[in-house]
Formats: C-alpha cells, sequence, structure tokens
C-alpha cells in the first residue's frame, strides 16, 4: 500500500509530535503519522516504513513557530493567556505538574495556555477562566509550529515575569533588613514572592531544557 507521512514540522500535528518524543516502537509512529492503523501498514513495503521513521524523526528535530494569541481549532476559538499576572495557583500547579512529563502532558500544557474566548476587540481579549476540565484533546489537532511559537512565546514572557518579580524581591531586601534590624518578622507575602520565584525559576529551566534548540533563530509571528 502506498502512505504518506507529513513532510515538515509545520505539516505534524501535536498529537503526532508526541507520538514521536514518547512512542519506542517505530512502526507505531509512523502508523500514526500516516493516520493509518497497523495492520494497514503491514502491507507497506519494509524499507519505505523505514525511510519514513527516519524522516520523521529528522523533521521533528527541525523546530520552526509562530505564536498567535488567537486560534481556532474544531471550528472553536482559544485566546492566549493575556495578562500573566492573572496566573492562578490552579493553572501554576498544573502546568508545573504536567511539565514534569512534559511530552505526555503537552496538550494538557497547551489547553492552560490557550482557552476559549470570551471576547476580542482589537488587539485586546478575554478568555475563560480555568477550571481544569478544558477539552485537552482538542489540542493535539494543534499545529506543531504553533506549538513551538507558543513555548518560545511562553519562555520568553516568564523570563520578562521573572525579570519582574526579581525586581521586586530586591526593592523588598532594604525593608527586610530594616524590619530585621527593628525585631521584625519577615512578612509572608514576601516568602511566597520567593517561592514562587524560585518555582518559576526552576519550571523555565525544565521546559528551556527540552527545547535547547527551538527556534533560535526563527521569526516567531504574533498576529492572529
Amino acid at each position: 500500500m502506498t502512505f504518506k507521512v507529513p513532510l515538515k514540522y509545520a505539516d505534524l500535528t501535536l498529537g503526532q509530535l508526541m507520538t514521536l518524543q514518547t512512542e519506542e516502537n517505530r512502526f507505531k509512529r509512523v502508523a500514526s503519522c500516516a493516520d493509518i492503523t497497523i495492520e494497514e501498514l503491514r502491507t507497506a513495503p519494509f524499507s519505505e516504513v523505514t525511510q519514513a521513521d527516519e524522516h520523521l524523526k529528522r523533521i521533528a528535530d527541525e523546530e520552526t513557530g509562530r505564536h498567535l494569541k488567537v486560534i481556532e481549532l474544531n471550528g472553536k476559538q482559544y485566546g492566549f493567556i493575556p495578562n500573566w499576572q492573572e496566573f492562578s495557583l490552579g493553572e501554576w500547579i498544573d502546568i508545573e505538574e504536567y511539565s514534569a512529563d512534559f511530552w505526555n502532558n503537552a496538550h494538557k500544557i497547551m489547553s492552560i495556555l490557550y482557552r476559549p474566548l470570551v471576547r476580542r476587540q482589537g488587539d485586546a481579549h478575554t478568555i475563560e477562566k480555568y477550571t481544569a476540565k478544558e477539552d485537552s484533546e482538542a489540542f493535539k489537532l494543534l499545529p506543531a509550529d504553533l506549538f513551538g511559537g507558543c513555548i518560545l512565546f511562553f519562555l520568553s514572557s516568564r523570563r520578562t515575569l521573572l525579570h519582574t518579580m526579581k525586581s521586586s524581591l530586591m526593592e523588598v531586601a532594604e525593608s527586610l533588613t530594616n524590619s530585621a534590624v527593628n525585631g521584625d518578622g519577615i512578612p509572608s507575602s514576601t516568602l511566597s514572592q520567593e517561592r514562587t520565584f524560585s518555582r518559576w525559576t526552576l519550571l523555565q529551566r525544565r521546559v528551556s531544557a527540552l527545547f535547547s534548540h527551538i527556534l533560535p533563530t526563527s521569526k516567531t509571528s504574533t498576529t492572529s
């Protein structure tokens, strides 16, 4: 039989990319990316299957990306998180947990970063509040280049927020010193800031390590 697999990284879906990153069986990798069953693949020439697998492994490492503030999946619009300052505790806990097993949970991470659109006006938009019941399976259909662009934008956005948090912590250093001199305790809000800064730094490093070569020279679009 004849079969076709994605030609380049942008042709992959997130679901296919997840399979390429987690599935050890090369025949299952090819079948998944060709959108056929293993039984159907059995009738294909062995040489073509092995060549297809090598091709898929190669393009999986050739990340390209574009970041869109608003995307559409299955006729439904989703908006990227518009305000990091409103990132909730639930979002933080879940994205940290999912990142520990990144490639098996990539679609769930996307369901946190992109959520159903509520309103859009010009460049501004609002999204639904996080419930932890989002339809993460829908994001397996997300084009891989949109996933790559989203991760790059996520990492760069976190750097900006972490820099702001670090500056804020430095600003309270003097007041903490004064409090210690005066015999006052360290404010719990400051301890919380320090813990949050530390945990976000670890999360950023964890995800950055997975994408150490992602889009170093890529132009990432932020239009919708």
